[in-house]
């Protein structure tokens, strides 16, 4: 019988303030376990509209680290997990502490910037580390991409001017500031991995960890297609067009005033459906398996977008986005109506399928947030209860503290990797598919990427850089009897089978888990897709189209205040898809190992994109909805005391959110002493008062009263690539590539036992003899099948 929850039976302690935190301990809840919520005097997140979604199904004590501490750490001693935040741990509360306590114990650390010596210290917030490292550079790119400036590469098309209107972001200099937390947002998504991880290394050794990511190796997640250095950057594929502000990114304005995009753009469609007076498809060139033009992502391929991104933009002035969008679908387009979040959570489709979940609210009855993201056959875990109010379950909190086992002595072995033995088969196709297998090859997985024979150009991509390290490639044709009998011969021997295809085409090719489950009872089987169950499932999607479907494209580009909506490359749609399903199969391998049982795991990149967007909500009838984070139309920030400024030279970033800072502020900066914090000209006194220095002058100020800013980085990425320190601690790893040369990229996401930083990706084939010889073939089966063409030999 299917249990409630994979973690049902779990106890989980949450001492985390902000974003980051409550995700994680979010997460875990909904996956079954018993979370006990400690809400700490003085948060300085607890106005945030999050906290009615992030702490549902939660019980919730009000309790002091000093004055209950004994009552804390009881907890603690009869928890499976605890979470916290702590930029330095009270005595009692270290992870040596902890780990004497309770040597079972999966204690999780979420910190600003983790063991970076040239960071440490600094405040712990999200909008104040994306300026210190230059994630508010990349939310909108730099043009000839963050890879050239890294890489010292000269752009080809420097001289190619784009319409303001059509660039990313606001006409204005300088770095932009997001709606969503992305930082924060990928740090939760790393943290649920972490433990995740670590609970199944405890099912193996019987021991817990202490396992910890950050906000900073959040900006290394969330830039890992953009950020990255190659000897070579002019490698044939390698370089795309995606991040460049100056390549338009889809988004066309309909007759009826709404905003959509069709992405990777199309112009044999939009054209083609618009050139009489009712949007028809042709017989011809509307789809894209049958377009005479189309753009790919080579970074010289811009020049086309922008030759036709006016003719586009002028088609899709001449009908209503509804008629865009049945049009589209007809075509096998991927198409989407941008829309706020709270207009998302309004959606029937979403509801009916629990990605979006209604929820019992004590002040208004019901609300409407981001439901279920994780899928696991086996273990359903309904998402029934909403948040109570702080200090709701103290007194129970205090009574189970009171039954807390006493300590036990140290037992099982240390943990090693915690997916050393597993094999894993990656299908994947573009990103969301194979990051997800990327990230369990981190965590000591044996992954076999299997490649279709032709795709050559996607693996030289740096796509495929980001999101196929330390695999290994077998080059085969699933379409070839012969070569299917191999595939199932690999199935016999693994433990997970990862992909993202359209599902009817894994069923053609007798790859769907119904047909791998007759090969392999035990198999973990997860699938990934672009959108929820149901009506959209035909739909073709990506990261793109996903993210005007959920809203985070919405929030970012302050279209709430007039602007327009925009993608950043930062944006967590087809990496959040792979953080999630990695989420997924470790849960389900905790799961067989307890029951020896496999199953179906499921997600798709419109859950990620709902979860990017979670702090907002909205009551079922649409008529209250959460006071999320609004951006201004010049993408400054989100209030006066909680923005971007330029100075007379470069760029500060403020935080200030209590009344101490506020306090600190006005001893830093004179001219708002007399003020009130909400006073409607505090923006303009602020900015006159900045434009007198330097940011680097001013940060020194703020510094030195206690201000929480930062000096915006002068690009994105420098100032960690160029960190030694970062090298040497593989937060950011080097490897040799055969094509591209010395290369650079993220490197430790996480910490824990037997946690690394993948290798080079590899090149098509180019493990085929290897895996083949393993299965039991002799060197003339493998030529014979290399001579037939059923398998592929890599070649540089």
């Amino acid at each position: 019988m299917p249990g409630r929850g994979v973690y049902s039976g779990l106890r989980v302690v949450d001492l985390t303030q902000g974003v980051a935190g409550a995700i994680t301990t979010m997460l875990l809840a909904d996956a079954g376990a018993e979370v006990i919520r400690i809400d700490l005097p003085g948060d300085p997140c607890a106005h945030l509209s999050g906290y009615r979604v992030w702490h549902r199904g939660k019980r919730r004590a009000s309790l002091d680290l000093d004055a209950d501490l004994a009552e804390i750490r009881a907890l603690a001693a009869g928890a499976d997990v605890l979470v916290e935040t702590f930029e330095q741990a009270p005595a009692g509360l270290d992870a040596a502490s902890l780990s004497a306590l309770n040597p079972r114990l999966v204690h999780c650390s979420i910190t600003g910037y983790g063991d970076a010596a040239a960071h440490r210290g600094r405040p712990a917030v999200d909008a104040l580390v994306a300026a210190r490292t230059g994630l508010h550079w990349e939310a909108r790119g730099i043009p000839g991409t963050t890879i050239g400036r890294l890489s010292g590469w000269t752009d080809p098309l420097a001289d190619l001017d784009a319409d303001p209107a059509i660039a990313v972001g606001p006409d204005r200099p300088g770095p932009m500031f997001t709606g969503i937390p992305w930082a924060s947002n990928a740090a939760a998504y790393l943290a649920t991995i972490a433990v995740a991880g670590a609970l199944r290394a405890r099912e193996v050794c019987g021991r817990g960890q202490h396992v910890a990511t950050s906000l900073l190796q959040g900006v290394l997640c969330s830039t890992s297609i953009a950020w990255q250095r190659a000897e070579l950057p002019d490698s044939e594929s390698y370089l795309g067009w995606t991040t460049d502000p100056r390549a338009p990114k889809g988004f066309y304005r309909t007759s009826d005033g709404r905003w959509v995009q069709q992405w990777v753009q199309l112009p044999g469609f939009m054209l083609g459906v618009s050139e009489g007076d009712e949007l028809v498809l042709p017989e011809r060139g509307a789809s894209p398996k049958d377009a005479d033009l189309r753009i790919s992502t080579d970074y010289t391929e811009m020049v086309l977008l922008h030759h036709f991104h006016p003719q586009m933009e002028a088609a899709a002035a001449r009908f209503p986005a509804a008629e865009w969008e049945k049009v589209a679908k007809a075509a096998g387009v991927p198409f989407e109506i941008v829309r706020p979040p709270e207009e998302a959570l309004l959606d029937p489709a979403l509801l009916e399928d629990g990605c979006v979940v209604e929820l019992p609210d004590p002040e208004h009855g019901a609300i409407r947030s981001v439901g279920s993201v994780v899928h696991l056959s086996e273990c359903p875990a309904p998402i029934e209860k909403g948040t109570v109010p702080p200090g709701t379950d103290t007194a129970w909190a205090r009574e189970q503290a009171a039954r807390a086992p006493e300590p036990t002595p140290s037992a099982g072995t240390d943990p090693a990797a915690p997916l050393a033995g597993i094999r894993v088969l990656d299908l994947g196709l573009a990103i969301a598919g194979p990051y997800g297998a990327q990230l369990l090859a981190d965590l000591g997985a044996d992954v076999i990427k299997v490649n279709a024979k032709h795709d050559d150009f996607w693996m030289r991509t740096q796509y495929s850089h980001m999101s196929n390290r330390g695999k290994r490639s077998l080059a085969i044709d699933l379409k070839d009897p012969r070569g299917l009998a191999l595939f199932y011969d690999l199935v016999r021997g693994a433990d997970v089978v990862h992909h993202n295809m359209r599902y009817g085409a894994a069923q053609r090719l007798k790859i769907d888990y119904e047909s791998l489950k007759s090969v392999n009872p035990a198999l973990v089987y997860c699938h990934t897709r672009g959108y929820e169950h149901g009506e959209r499932d035909s739909k073709p999607a990506n990261d793109q189209t996903a993210a005007a479907l959920a809203g985070t494209e919405w929030v970012d580009g302050a279209a709430d205040s007039g602007g327009t909506p925009i993608w950043p490359s930062i944006s967590l749609g087809d990496t959040g898809n792979g953080l999630l399903s990695a989420i997924g199969v470790l849960q389900a391998l905790y799961h067989r190992d307890r029951t020896g049982r496999g199953q179906f795991v499921d997600t798709s990149i419109a859950y990620a994109h709902l979860l990017n967007a979670s702090m907002a909500w909205t009551t079922p009838d649409g008529s209250v909805r959460g006071d999320r984070p609004v951006v201004d139309a010049d993408s400054w920030g989100i209030s006066a005391l909680h923005r971007i400024y330029p100075a007379s030279e470069g760029w500060l970033c403020l935080a200030v959110t209590s009344e101490d800072d506020w306090r600190a502020l006005c001893a830093a900066v004179p001219a708002v002493a007399g003020k009130g914090r909400g006073d409607a000209d505090l923006a303009g006194v602020l900015g006159a008062a900045f434009a007198t220095d330097t940011a680097q002058a001013w940060g020194k100020i703020l510094d030195a009263h206690g201000v929480p800013a930062e000096v915006c980085a002068t690009a994105p990425g420098t100032v960690l690539f160029d960190d030694p320190d970062l090298k040497d601690r593989g937060l950011v790893v080097g490897y040799r590539h055969p094509v591209t040369g010395d290369m650079e990229m993220a490197g430790r996401l996480m910490d824990l036992a037997g946690g690394r930083g993948s290798g080079r990706p590899p090149l098509i084939g180019e493990h085929t003899r290897e895996i083949l010889l393993e299965l039991g073939l002799s060197g003339v089966d493998v030529d014979a099948l290399l001579e037939a063409g059923v398998v592929r030999d890599g070649v540089a």
